[in-house]
């Protein structure tokens, strides 16, 4: 394992949520095995929707009444348990209020809630609508994930999410799509920061950058994205959840 838990100073009462893209699901199924595998209570679970086929069936808990996902997991705690309120159009599953979590949080306790708030459509980042990303206030770790493959690569639906958000004077205009260089990445994390994080998160949540995907060619870009954007968190780490492997730069 990667030890994701004592890298990100995870604690038995956290409440984690993950935005961004680029891994955000498979950042919050590594963090569930870690945490299952000291056997510490927890679930997973999401304020946006997260699809279904990303989900093993066997983990889905899905009820409509926080009482009868109570109840179901005093039944089988050890679980790595993805919790939601209902299906969605057979596709997706959606959560529950953040009032419903806390209810929830009080029945068990100690319990770890990993959140995955936000949707990028699997793609590495991702630009944002004025509703998004659905951050509990309740929240003590945010985790915002980026691939390290967006770097200096066109701002278009290929790579981010909602890219017509990020300039849509120019596409209407057939300009051709601005470039995601340095400039643009401190542009765009500082505003997240300011517009998103400031306006919803606690003073004393931890703020921490994840970098996923700097394997192979992906690393020296992963780098610039870390150099820039480390300054702007309490944390910033690297890597590659898929080749297993996470670097502490802050």
């Amino acid at each position: 394992m990667i030890n994701l838990i004592d890298k990100l100073n995870i604690t038995e009462n956290d409440i984690i949520t993950i935005t961004g893209g680029g891994g955000k699901t498979a950042l919050m199924f590594a963090l569930s095995k870690e945490l299952a595998a000291r056997k510490l209570n927890h679930v997973m679970t999401t304020t946006a929707k997260i699809c279904i086929a990303d989900v093993p069936e066997q983990q889905c808990l899905i009820r409509d009444k926080m009482t009868a996902v109570i109840a179901a997991i005093a039944k089988d705690p050890q679980r790595e348990w993805l919790i939601g309120k209902e299906r969605v159009n057979g596709q997706k599953i959606s959560g529950f209020s953040e009032a419903e979590l806390m209810a929830l949080k009080a029945a068990i306790v100690p319990l770890v809630i990993i959140n995955e708030g936000d949707g990028s459509k699997r793609k590495p980042y991702k630009f944002y609508r004025d509703y998004e990303p659905s951050i509990p206030s309740s929240t003590t770790k945010l985790i915002h994930v980026m691939g390290a493959e967006i770097l200096f690569r066109k701002i278009d639906e290929t790579t981010f999410h909602r890219s017509e958000l990020y300039y849509p004077q120019q596409k209407q205009n057939n300009n051709e799509p601005a470039i995601f260089d340095e400039v643009v990445l401190q542009q765009t994390l500082a505003a997240f920061i300011d517009n998103k994080l400031t306006q919803t998160l606690a003073k004393n949540t931890t703020r921490i950058l994840f970098i996923n995907k700097a394997d192979g060619d992906n690393e020296p870009n992963a780098r610039i994205i870390a150099k820039i954007g480390a300054p702007l968190f309490d944390h910033c780490l690297l890597g590659s959840l898929k080749e297993g492997w996470v670097e502490q730069i802050k």
